[in-house]
């Protein structure tokens, strides 16, 4: 795989890389240590997070718009940060379950 040709692309992968092992790190320190504190800081989390990944893959979008010759990266990019909508809700559904909430 050639590597990526576009810095927004490369910012949008990492981005995403943070914050899904971020999610998954805050569940399984929930799932050992459950407790308030826990929670507060993984919604703490998770609003910033949906507004940057919002605004980062609408700039995702109108640069595959912009250079549509190079669209297979930018799609790929964009259905990798899409891939972590169902990773966030089943980490959430996972904390209720934990939380017998």
């Amino acid at each position: 795989m050639k590597p990526l040709t576009y810095p927004i692309n490369r910012f949008a992968l990492r981005l995403m890389l943070f914050s899904l092992c971020f999610g998954i790190l805050q569940v399984i320190v929930y799932a050992i240590y459950p407790n308030d504190t826990s929670i507060h800081i993984g919604i703490a989390h998770l609003y910033p997070t949906i507004i940057i990944h919002t605004i980062v893959l609408l700039i995702v979008l109108i640069n595959g718009i912009k250079n549509y010759k190079d669209i297979g990266e930018h799609f790929l990019v964009i259905l990798t940060m899409l891939a972590n909508i169902p990773i966030a809700i089943g980490c959430f559904y996972a904390v209720i379950a934990l939380s017998d909430l």
